[in-house]
């Protein structure tokens, strides 16, 4: 595998968050001038000739290499021969730590000018983060090109919007039992091929989708495709791991998955819900989801009734915790708000808790494809502070037709591991985007069910038909969760090994040798994967 985590880390690449494109400083004469255009992305300066605010990230040049200082953590606790757990809990407060620390030693100098701004009227509001060492900054232009004359300052960027993936929802797709997913399956099988008689499909489907199934009346095709239910059967269903995802928001009243959201103590009762939930967007005190996507993703990766139907979930023991960041659209500061809570949730008082981070973060969201950086500083925090970083590969697009290279950002990353997606066919859908990353890397590295996806949305009820990488993604959240409780001292890197390596490998007419930039290593298998780490 590319990230070799067995103890040490991989080398450090450029550290950025976003490749800049540099005005041009021929046209300007004075050195407060040339620094200015040297540092300000040139589409700062194009918001600004339509409004008097407008909102950017200043970058600091100060930024800290957390792979290196999770390195030389993991050594040291190796050292002390202590626990894995308190392993893994000591190298995520150092990486914390020094990432405060940075932050706190070098940001004032920016803050006091801001402030005496703020005062002045000129800086409407602005937020100072340490997952990347940066600020978001609404101001006059004048404030911003003041900051890019300072010294500590690296690059001042738009704050850019971006999009929830979108999701094709099927209404007349919407299988419900054993029955229903029997005949929906059975109809896509003479669909693709009409020389497959109804009876051969019959047979098939109950072959491959539900041999295996500990009760097939009760679980989704997709979770008994991917043999979570025999895993459940050794036990293990993610008890003790917690898993998050940055999304739209979270339904925490619904049947499937209230009693598993953190901020619920054994009573029911609601206590400390800000460590076990952020709204980056609206400030709601309490989980909430208008929109639905975030409630679907998170029932895919956990969720289940507490009557034993409706098993929709692949590590239904498993607890969760989540952040709002879309609504139904989003911007680069809230998604870093967002991405820094995972690091170290916040109490009452402002303290940071990274003790109360998820081991599993989904991200059922993405950018356009290509190098695009911005989010890099955060995933590479959330790996070093051995936090699972799963993206989903992205949907095609009308600005994003698919094909090679069109896997969306930040799952092109070296440092996220993506997921694609599948039918119940296992055939790869039309909208999955596919690799190679802009780095030269197979991309997706996994796949997972994606098509005619069951799972809960708000309301308290459920709803199929749901088609989209981002329905895929949380399939392998949910099995990281079951690994990390079949073995705990699983690092990051680890994880990814053992869900790569044990996967089916897939294959068809375009790709036809495994791994390849459509499915990666193939269908994660829960079962192959956990035997592998019991054994």
């Amino acid at each position: 595998m590319k990230k070799t985590l067995s103890v040490g880390f991989t080398a450090i690449l450029a550290f950025s968050l976003i490749s800049p494109v540099y005005g041009d400083s021929s046209t300007t004469s004075s050195p407060g001038a040339s620094t200015i255009s040297a540092k300000v992305l040139a589409k700062l300066n194009q918001q600004f000739s339509t409004s008097e605010y407008v909102t950017y990230l200043v970058k600091l040049k100060d930024q800290v290499d957390t792979e290196s200082v999770a390195k030389h953590a993991f050594q040291k606790a190796s050292a002390e021969q202590i626990s894995p757990a308190a392993a893994k809990l000591s190298v995520r407060k150092t990486v914390v730590n020094s990432l405060m620390d940075t932050a706190e030693k070098t940001q004032p100098s920016v803050e006091e000018y801001l402030k005496k701004e703020v005062n002045n009227g000129n800086v409407k509001k602005y937020k100072s983060y340490f997952i990347v060492n940066a600020f978001a900054v609404t101001s006059t232009k004048e404030v911003m090109d003041n900051l890019a004359t300072l010294p500590e300052i690296d690059k001042i960027l738009p704050d850019e919007k971006r999009e929830l993936q979108k999701v094709e929802i099927d209404k007349d797709a919407q299988p419900v039992g054993e029955q229903s997913t029997a005949n929906q399956a059975v109809a896509d099988q003479t669909a693709v091929d009409p020389a497959v008689t109804v009876e051969n499909a019959q047979k098939s489907v109950q072959e491959s989708v539900y041999k295996d199934a500990v009760a097939p009346s009760r679980v989704e095709w997709n979770i008994s495709k991917i043999k979570a239910p025999q895993v459940w059967a050794k036990g293990i269903d993610g008890k003790g791991i917690v898993v998050a995802n940055l999304d739209t928001g979270v339904e925490y009243t619904h049947p499937a998955l209230k009693r598993k959201w953190r901020g619920l103590n054994a009573s029911g009762q609601v206590v400390n819900p800000e460590l076990s939930w952020y709204d980056a967007v609206n400030g709601a005190s309490l989980p909430t989801d208008s929109n639905g996507h975030g409630t679907h993703t998170m029932g895919t990766s956990v969720g289940s009734d507490s009557n034993g139907t409706n098993e929709i979930g692949v590590a239904p023991g498993a607890k969760w915790i989540a952040v709002r960041v879309f609504n139904p659209d989003s911007t680069d500061s809230i998604l870093l708000d967002g991405g820094q809570w995972i690091l170290a949730p916040v109490d009452k008082n402002g303290k940071k808790h990274p003790e109360l981070a998820p081991d599993v973060v989904n991200n059922s969201w993405g950018g356009g494809p290509g190098l695009d950086e911005w989010y890099r500083p955060v995933t590479k925090a959330w790996r070093a502070a051995q936090i699972f970083p799963e993206f989903s590969a992205g949907n095609t697009t009308l600005s994003n037709p698919g094909g090679p290279g069109s896997v969306a950002n930040p799952a092109n990353l070296p440092e996220a591991y993506a997921t694609g997606a599948t039918d119940i066919n296992n055939k790869l859908a039309s909208f999955s985007l596919r690799g190679p990353s802009p780095y030269g890397e197979v991309k997706p590295e996994i796949s997972a069910p994606g098509v005619n996806i069951r799972s809960s949305v708000p309301g308290g009820v459920y709803e199929g038909g749901w088609n989209g990488t981002s329905m895929a993604g949380p399939h392998t959240a949910g099995l990281a969760a079951l690994l990390l409780q079949a073995k705990p001292s699983l690092t990051v890197d680890q994880l990814e090994d053992v869900i790569s390596k044990t996967a089916t490998p897939l294959t068809d007419s375009q790709y036809r040798t495994s791994p390849n930039n459509g499915y990666g290593y193939g269908l994660i298998d829960a079962l192959a994967a956990v035997n592998s780490v019991l054994n």
